[in-house]
Formats: structure tokens, C-alpha cells, sequence
């Protein structure tokens, strides 16, 4: 059995960091911060480490989150904001001492989610 991206950099504890920075990183752009008006960060990084873990390798059924198009209906995310995010968990990544080749995998799925969450 070939090990997963979440088993090869540690699991949860790993992924919670990871999580926890990308939002620190987030926050610090207006830009991005107001799609977080209102809203409880800590359940949205809860419902992301549970996420982060999944596209990570651990098994689907431990994300009980909603659909990506689900979460983001109605939020008005922009092509712009999508890709600063990205640019951001990348980033995030790279601090964590990911390898490139998973980083460039983890994107991959990133990106293929862009129709569900962008909007406009």
C-alpha cells in the first residue's frame, strides 16, 4: 500500500499547523478577510483540517463537510480572491517543508475545484 501525502507528513498534528497558518496568512488580506465577516473562524478550520486531511490522502469518509459548492454558494468569490488563496496555501506549504512534487499535487486538486467556489 503506497503512503499517503497525510501519513508521509505526520497526519493531523501536521495538517492542523498547516491549516492554522494558511488562515493566519489569509486574515492578514482584506481583501480575503471579508469573506470571514460574521462567520466563526474556528469552525471554518475545523471543517478545513478535516478537508486539508482528505485531499491529503486520508480516507473520504472522515470529511463530513459540505460540498465545496455548497460552502461558497452565495459568498460572491472572485476568480482574483481564488487565486490568492491559492497562492497562499502554496506558500503555506512551502513554509511547512512540503516537497514540491506534493505541493504541486495538492494544488492539482485545489485547482480542480475552482468552478465549485468561484462565483464571479
Amino acid at each position: 500500500m503506497a503512503q499517503t501525502l497525510f501519513d508521509k507528513y505526520g497526519g493531523v498534528p501536521v495538517v492542523t499547523e498547516i491549516v492554522r497558518d494558511f488562515y493566519k496568512r489569509l486574515m492578514r488580506r482584506p481583501n480575503l478577510r471579508r469573506y470571514f465577516v460574521n462567520v466563526s473562524l474556528e469552525a471554518v478550520i475545523h471543517h478545513q483540517i478535516a478537508f486539508v486531511s482528505m485531499v491529503m490522502g486520508k480516507t473520504p469518509h472522515e470529511y463530513a463537510g459540505r460540498s465545496m459548492r455548497a460552502a461558497h454558494q452565495g459568498l460572491g468569490i472572485t476568480g482574483t480572491s481564488f487565486e490568492l488563496a491559492a497562492q497562499l496555501l502554496s506558500d503555506t506549504l512551502v513554509a511547512a517543508n512540503v516537497e514540491q512534487a506534493d505541493i504541486d499535487t495538492i494544488m492539482a486538486k485545489v485547482a480542480s475545484l475552482r468552478a465549485d467556489i468561484v462565483e464571479r
